[in-house]
């Protein structure tokens, strides 16, 4: 089961990608029609392409939970470790997180753009969160 986190990141996520199409469609568009930034056209594609930037950055890059059951913590994080391995993933030891709550994050540069997995434990549920794009990933190896 998949769930989306509603909240202020889904906001964030959809302001950064838009306020960001926005001003590099505007700048772009006004160098490349020799039109001022303050003319209607270029304010218009930038309006149209950042509501598709912000969009596909919202669908690809939000963060959505997968909940698992489990029969065990340590069965569980063996069986979740090779499948996140097959997409790049190591865990990450950091004695600052909770002792119910485990990372796994990509090494190199890959790393800084790519996001982590957070996986909470609980009795019998572990729940999985991450960008959209990885969890999708990650079911498609579940399955």
């Amino acid at each position: 089961m998949t769930s989306n986190n509603l909240g202020p990141e889904n906001s964030l996520t959809f302001l950064y990608y838009f306020g960001t199409t926005t001003l590099i469609t505007i700048v772009l568009a006004s160098l490349v029609l020799h039109l001022s930034p303050m003319s209607g056209l270029p304010n218009q594609l930038g309006l149209a392409m950042g509501l598709a930037g912000g969009a596909l950055g919202l669908y690809f890059n939000r963060s959505i939970t997968l909940k698992q059951p489990i029969k065990g913590h340590k069965v569980f994080l063996n069986q979740i470790s090779q499948p996140l391995a097959q997409l790049g993933y190591t865990r990450v030891e950091d004695e600052s997180l909770p002792a119910d709550l485990v990372m796994y994050a990509r090494s190199n540069v890959r790393g800084l753009l790519s996001g982590k997995f957070y996986i909470r434990l609980e009795a019998k549920t572990a729940y999985i969160t991450s960008r959209a794009v990885h969890i999708r990933g990650l079911k498609l190896i579940l399955t």
